[in-house]
């Protein structure tokens, strides 16, 4: 009989202030891969169900999979992916659990000694590693996992890994992610405010970048790569044409790092006649590069980009390992902002030497320079440099993964203790969405897109005023058989 196999995204609650969710662009990817290669598999959103515990201990009970992929690609998705782990191994005490993912990876040796119910973990790109595993296990070969490249796993009770497989040199050899495996008109995927035409895709891997608090650097080892521009316009066409799609949310760290690449979207978009809006995230540098595509970015669709700032002090921003300095940030806001494109700037509050002074600095910037304040709380991820010298430090205070969300503080600062970082957070973001001109933009802005976000905020902040959390209307908490001895 042919091999049972699923690949899973374990239940999660989705975050409060997006209110949206996203199916896993690692597990389409993977499950388009295998089905191309000539082998059944299921592909499993548990966020997407009713109760999602219940419905997911339900389906392994009956579907009984030899093979089960669990991603975890964040550390706020650790302990959702522990828990996905122990159901699956309680329900198929013979099934192969494989873990992936980006939070997995970087901590690969942590994983292994922490959770015995994960057999082994895909180190980074699964496509080829994953299918032959799915090979060794029809041959029975399971016992001699060390001889397949991009794997660490168990052996002898220890952990331990294989060599190191090539990353996938040309990104157009893959097939599209198995959008059809996944229910895209679930409310889940409404994603809040853009509606049901939108719709998050993935075009490249990795960034070429070394910021020292970056999980993605570490992952793929400073490495980018990316779908052709043509490509990308295919996906898109075809997601517009089957599930009529025309807002696209380009859900990577770094779209347009290559100039070649944005040249060929730019020019394959034009011919396609396709109507669409999209916005993507950006680095500074790349925004200057780029200077004279700008125009045909917002002619064919760009209403708004994400801007890696992270910060506006030089101090901070050298520990961070981001190479640019507040006159770039300056002119590449000012740029888009001429453009009629949408900043929002991207901004983290908490690094050693971070004071309300610096906050007050970043304030009076985006106020001059920027549409929307994203004020997140510099985060240590595990197995990042930042991590590693955070932890050296001694001044990681908080353990607990679930709450690594860039929203709750992890550790104090030379000034502050965590309480106090988390009310200056909340305190100046009052400050920027409380302002006469953003309840006006509101309203009355020509700008459709401005209406829409300035909307959404003021739910939230509706929300946040109230001391209010939004409920997930399909959530369920974790089962108490699964939540022992968290770590």
């Amino acid at each position: 009989m042919p091999l049972k196999i699923l690949l899973l995204d374990p239940p999660h609650k989705v975050f409060g202030a997006l209110r949206m969710w996203m199916p896993s662009p690692g597990l389409m990817a993977l499950a388009a891969y295998i089905e191309a290669n000539g082998f059944d598999v299921n592909l499993v959103d548990a966020t997407t169900f009713d109760q999602p515990w219940t419905d997911l201990e339900n389906l392994l009970k009956q579907k009984k999979y030899d093979i089960v992929g669990i991603t975890c690609s964040a550390a706020t998705f650790h302990f959702d992916a522990v828990y996905a782990s122990r159901l699956v191994r309680s329900v198929l005490p013979d099934a192969l659990i494989i873990g992936g993912g980006g939070h997995f990876t970087i901590n690969a040796k942590r994983i292994l000694s922490e959770i015995p119910e994960i057999d082994c973990i895909v180190l980074g790109e699964g496509e080829n590693t994953f299918i032959e595993i799915i090979r060794y296990a029809e041959a029975n070969q399971l016992d001699t996992l060390e001889n397949i490249p991009g794997l660490a796993y168990r052996k002898e009770n220890t952990y331990r890994f294989s060599p190191t497989r090539p990353l996938i040199a040309d990104l157009d050899t893959l097939p599209f992610p198995a959008y059809h495996k996944i229910q895209l008109d679930h409310f889940v995927y409404n994603m809040h405010g853009m509606g049901s035409r939108a719709i998050g895709l993935s075009t490249s891997r990795g960034c070429s970048d070394k910021c020292s608090y970056c999980s993605e650097s570490i992952l793929w080892n400073a490495n980018w790569r990316g779908r052709s521009g043509p490509m990308v316009v295919e996906e898109m066409k075809m997601l517009n044409k089957k599930y009529h799609k025309s807002l696209f949310v380009f859900n990577e760290n770094s779209f347009n790092q290559d100039r070649k690449r944005n040249e060929a979207f730019l020019e394959s978009l034009g011919r396609s006649g396709l109507k669409c809006d999209f916005w993507f995230q950006s680095r500074v540098k790349d925004i200057l590069r780029d200077r004279d595509l700008i125009d045909d970015y917002k002619r064919l669709g760009l209403y708004e980009v994400m801007l890696g700032v992270e910060s506006i002090s030089p101090e901070t921003l050298k520990h961070y390992s981001k190479k640019q300095t507040i006159e770039q940030i300056r002119e590449a806001a000012g740029l888009l902002k001429s453009k009629g494109i949408m900043v929002m700037t991207n901004v983290m509050f908490g690094d050693v030497d971070d004071t309300e002074e610096t906050l007050s600095n970043i304030y009076d910037f985006v106020t001059e320079r920027g549409d929307f304040l994203v004020l997140c709380i510099t985060t240590p991820l595990p197995g990042t440099r930042y991590f590693d010298a955070a932890m050296s430090q001694g001044r990681i205070e908080e353990t607990d993964f679930s709450l690594y969300d860039f929203m709750h503080p992890i550790m104090p600062n030379n000034a502050y203790s965590r309480g106090q970082i988390l009310a200056l957070q909340k305190k100046y973001l009052r400050k920027y969405y409380t302002r006469p001109l953003i309840f006006l933009k509101m309203i009355f802005s020509f700008n459709p897109f401005i209406r829409m976000a300035y909307r959404l905020i003021m739910r939230y902040a509706w929300y946040e005023a109230r001391n209010k959390e939004w409920v997930q209307k399909n959530y369920q908490e974790v089962p108490e058989k699964l939540k022992v001895c968290q770590k």
